[in-house]
């Protein structure tokens, strides 16, 4: 059995106890599928890079599935046409990754340390000053122009 991430978007008109009961009903599917879901989580409501079906924004949620890649396959023409899922994505874990952070535990880290420790930005490169050039007038531009066009190209 191969272990897999399963994330799907729910769109944003239903509200919290709606998302709660659509994510268990995924949950039957996947089950019925053949597969076991170990953890979901869901990840809160986002604003999607692009409108799909005229909807801005979704709910995303992230389940943790063991099935074999038989029932994979079954499952992802299932949820393509599920009505309630406006995109999923089923994504085979790494298998040399053992030590993979729990969602709870980096929401935990966040709420201990008010935010998850970013990378710092880069540094403001400040513009050496320029230097300010002779000022030209308009006659001695125009001479300089005439000048230059009249020579021949070499």
């Amino acid at each position: 059995m191969g272990k897999y991430e399963l994330l799907y978007i729910i769109p944003a008109k239903y509200t919290d106890a709606e998302i709660v009961s659509l994510s268990e009903k995924i949950k039957g599917i996947v089950t019925a599928a053949g597969a076991t879901v170990t953890e979901t989580h869901n990840l809160g409501k986002r604003k999607l890079a692009y409108p799909i079906d005229h909807v801005r924004h979704g709910n995303y949620v992230l389940s943790y599935v063991e099935a074999e890649p038989a029932v994979v396959t079954k499952l992802n023409d299932v949820l393509r046409l599920s009505v309630d899922v406006l995109r999923h994505l089923i994504v085979a874990r790494d298998p040399y990754l053992k030590n993979i952070p729990s969602l709870v535990e980096l929401e935990e880290r966040r709420n201990e340390e008010g935010e998850l420790m970013r990378r710092p930005a880069a540094p403001v490169q400040q513009k050496a000053p320029v230097a300010a050039k002779d000022q030209m007038s308009m006659a001695e531009l125009d001479k300089k122009l005439d000048q230059i066009l009249t020579e021949e190209v070499a």
